[in-house]
């Protein structure tokens, strides 16, 4: 498909092309990957290619209420504009900053218009896009918290980085260079369809009504940035990283709130397996940043029993490798 003309950067392109689509379309997008697993390399990409094509961009991090007002005022002046963050953990100086941010973005986002009459804060926006970088660990926290449920779950786009090929390991600025210069801009829109497959993962995300609005804008965005011939095979890929929020993420009533099941330890496993390849324990652990072995057999265990990942022995060693299902899903 397109993406292996990203070369040594190819399983980073579909966040990469997706992020630019985000932004342009202006819909917020959270980018979860675990940590060495290319968020900071994607946000920095996605920031040079926008700027080199006109965008105005800003990084945010650790924003105070005097930060929000300075950022109030920059958003006064620029009226579209895209807004990246590397971790949104990290977004506000403090919790309560963390919730506003979500609050303003997705205001902004969605309905273009913010207002806080205790803070003196009203804004009204052209386009805001937002890409952030997010621990997969720390989702839990996310869909737990009423900010979530009321700004982010049905307005952010949830975007599970899952390698669609085993690549080597390159440097930071490398893989920046391959991805920006590999990324080409058309001026006209080409003819396209929308799959089911797309509009179905979106409507899993945020809603029937809101699905129809973000897929025409995305694959509008899209169709700019890729050929016309992957188009719809890009979509239908797509498909299934915006879908995995539902395996990743279970919410199921209970008695007084919802009760989630975050899958993040499976999904670090198979994000690595499907970037390396085959690995052993002792491999994994590197990758988990763990030294208990135990550590990696828990993960594993969990990751087998869902079906994410399978095991086989080679010389005496055990080594993991993705499930042939999801391999066939996922890899491009």
């Amino acid at each position: 498909m397109f993406f292996r003309a990203f070369k040594e950067a190819r399983s980073l392109a579909p966040p990469f092309v997706f992020s630019i689509a985000c932004a342009r379309a202006g819909i917020p997008l959270l980018m979860i990957a675990p940590p060495s697993g290319g968020k900071s390399v994607i946000i920095m990409a996605v920031e040079e290619w926008l700027k080199a094509h006109g965008d105005s961009t800003l990084k945010v991090s650790r924003l105070g209420l005097k930060g929000l007002r300075q950022l109030t005022d920059w958003l006064r002046s620029e009226r579209k504009a895209t807004l990246l963050n590397e971790d949104y953990a990290l977004i506000g100086s403090s919790g309560y900053m963390v919730e506003k941010m979500g609050e303003l973005i997705g205001a902004l986002s969605y309905a273009k218009t913010y207002s806080d009459f205790g803070l003196k804060i009203n804004i009204t926006v052209d386009r805001l896009g937002f890409i952030s970088g997010v621990q997969p660990y720390w989702i839990f926290d996310m869909v737990t918290n009423p900010v979530f449920a009321t700004h982010l779950r049905e307005k952010f786009i949830r975007y599970y980085v899952l390698p669609c090929s085993v690549t080597p390991s390159i440097s930071e600025r490398t893989a920046i260079d391959l991805l920006t210069t590999s990324l080409h801009f058309k001026q006209v829109v080409v003819g396209y369809k929308i799959p089911s497959s797309f509009m179905n993962a979106l409507e899993v995300q945020v809603g029937e009504t809101r699905a129809k609005i973000y897929g025409e804008k995305l694959a509008r965005e899209l169709s700019y940035l890729i050929p016309e011939e992957d188009i719809e095979k890009a979509l239908d890929f797509y498909s299934w990283r915006l879908v995995f929020d539902a395996y990743a993420m279970e919410r199921e009533i209970g008695e007084r709130h919802y009760e989630v099941t975050s899958r993040w330890h499976e999904y670090t496993v198979l994000y690595w397996l499907l970037r390396r390849g085959a690995l052993t324990r002792e491999e994994l652990a590197k990758c988990l940043g763990v030294t208990s072995l135990r550590s990696v057999d828990r993960a594993t265990t969990k990751a087998i029993n869902q079906g994410w990942i399978t095991s086989y022995w080679d010389s005496a060693q055990k080594k993991y490798i993705p499930s042939l299902e999801w391999k066939r899903r996922l890899v491009a």
